[in-house]
């Protein structure tokens, strides 16, 4: 059986076996820009946790030296600027083991998307972010989950990217 979780601006659908996480204190993994996060139930360990966070972020901005110009970031740039970042020594990621596994195109609610997957060794977390723009934002859909927990876990994930839809 499917729920939906419906938000003016997209909906998606998610297993009866999935909630909605409480925006709480205990359950820290919504930020000023997440709409929603998605858990399987009865999950409560804040450390081993499986969830799906769905945030729209501002477009960040790149300026090109050689024609002084200001630009919006593609896909393309969003993607590599979150790789670097997740890899920067400098970042709260830096130390932690990082290993890229994929970046690969893919479609959310027919528009262009990208997707990318790593590894956080020292954390033994698998993330997957999937990362699509719409209407001048762009929308993160970020899944992580315990390394043990992937095979049972991510099918699931991959069902709720595909159920998700703009409501514009």
């Amino acid at each position: 059986m499917l729920l939906t979780f419906n938000s003016p601006e997209f909906k998606v659908d998610y297993p009866s076996t999935w909630e909605i996480a409480p925006k709480n204190s205990t359950f820290p993994y919504y930020d000023s820009n997440t709409i929603v996060v998605l858990k399987p139930v009865g999950e409560t360990n804040p450390l081993n946790i499986t969830y799906l966070n769905i945030s729209p972020l501002r477009i960040g901005i790149s300026f090109d030296n050689t024609t002084q110009t200001v630009s919006p970031d593609t896909l393309e740039d969003i993607v590599a600027k979150e790789i670097a970042f997740l890899q920067d020594p400098a970042s709260f990621y830096g130390d932690l083991n990082i290993e890229i596994l994929n970046n690969n195109a893919t479609r959310v609610d027919g528009l262009p998307a990208k997707e990318f997957s790593y590894l956080i060794l020292d954390l033994g977390t698998f993330d997957m972010e999937t990362i699509v723009i719409h209407e001048g934002k762009q929308y993160q859909l970020h899944f992580t989950t315990p390394v043990s927990k992937v095979s049972e876990t991510l099918p699931a994930v991959q069902q709720v990217i595909k159920s998700f839809k703009f409501n514009t």
